[in-house]
């Protein structure tokens, strides 16, 4: 099982890593302040509960995100493509609003969810002949929340080093 999940801890952890970075080096511009910056951790599955994807990403208040992934080999065919479009709210949580498509399955799925750093939130998507099932959580970088999040991976990948 921790094997299973090793390419989704590895990449959630270069995900944090290139994020820290990038808030030690401010770039030209206009800095983020912290409450701006957010990190989404998913997983999509289907009906039968397989699951299609666990992606990580990275990025800010009011600004959306658009991820899509291509069958291995080709850059035409799309396996999934998700929409996001977060915005902070004045108590500190998050509205997140998201658009998902999975070809033969469902075609531009929309939803919005309410969540507190570190809260994770449940969506189901209906399509004919069954659903998608969408898990989301959001972090404020940096906060307490993210922290304890990066330490349960950092312990994770310990113990599939140790077997």
């Amino acid at each position: 099982m921790i094997r299973r999940n090793m390419p989704a801890l590895i990449s959630m952890l270069l995900a944090a890593a290139a994020l820290l970075a990038a808030a030690a080096s401010p770039s030209s511009g206009e800095k983020a302040t912290s409450d701006d910056r957010l990190f989404f951790a998913m997983q999509i599955a289907d009906e039968t509960g397989t699951v299609i994807a666990e992606p990580k990403l990275l990025g800010m208040s009011g600004v959306p995100l658009l991820m899509n992934l291509f069958e291995p080999g080709t850059d035409s065919r799309s396996r999934m493509s998700l929409w996001l479009q977060p915005e902070a709210r004045a108590d500190g949580s998050f509205d997140v609003a998201f658009e998902i498509t999975v070809p033969g399955k469902l075609s531009g799925g929309k939803g919005q969810m309410t969540l507190r750093s570190g809260e994770e939130k449940s969506a189901s998507l209906e399509y004919p002949g069954g659903h998608l099932e969408l898990q989301l959580v959001a972090f404020a970088v940096p906060s307490p929340e993210f922290e304890l999040y990066l330490q349960h991976g950092i312990r994770l990948l310990d113990r599939a080093r140790q077997t």
